[in-house]
């Protein structure tokens, strides 16, 4: 005896479906509302950027200490397996930095802008050794241009570290967030016409 299936397949999308969410496979209606609340949340982050980067500062404490107390966990109990002091080392140096993160925002916030500031001297430093190994290509100088301003932005943070800590990563989340919503909402009303 044999058995016989039959099903249904769902209909095909139509083509309106398919051009109503655009080219990004989108409603452009969403991109353009997501963009606005980008927009709105990047204005607010300019106002009050000593708010924001506080905040980024708690919840990369946050993600140490759970970080460092999972990494713990993983060594426990101490069986003396190969690496189980390493792991017990990386999850109570996490639990500390995330503690210290929480306890101290100044010091937090000055530790993780002297990071964006050493990440952006060492990209610049990168980008600028990387325009003069193609000098020979067209367009090479926007290259080098870009290598420059990266190390001009990385080097004046590391050289204004103390001054600028309490509200930079505030500023930089908030010209992200601005940027991003425009973009978005440039999409959407591009796919919308």
């Amino acid at each position: 005896m044999g058995y016989y299936r039959t099903y249904t397949a769902e209909p095909a999308p139509s083509y309106r479906d398919a051009e109503a969410r655009g080219a990004w496979g989108v409603d452009p209606g969403d991109l353009t509302r997501i963009g606005v609340v980008s927009m709105i949340a990047g204005a607010v982050a300019l106002i009050l950027p000593g708010f924001v980067t506080t905040t980024i500062e708690w919840l990369v404490g946050l993600a140490l200490v759970l970080l460092g107390a999972f990494e713990a966990m993983h060594a426990l109990p101490f069986n003396r397996d190969r690496g189980s002091v390493w792991h017990l080392t990386l999850g109570v140096v996490g639990l500390a930095a995330g503690v210290l993160f929480i306890a101290s925002p100044l010091t937090g916030a000055l530790t993780l802008t002297m990071i964006v500031g050493l990440l952006f001297t060492a990209s610049g430093l990168l980008k600028t050794l990387f325009a003069f190994a193609i000098r020979r290509l067209d367009g090479w100088t926007w290259t080098l241009g870009s290598g420059l301003l990266t190390l001009g932005v990385g080097l004046m943070i590391l050289f204004m570290l103390p001054v600028i800590s309490p509200w930079f990563l505030g500023i930089l989340v908030a010209i992200e967030l601005l940027l991003n919503g425009a973009w978005m909402v440039l999409l959407g009303r591009r796919g919308a016409v």
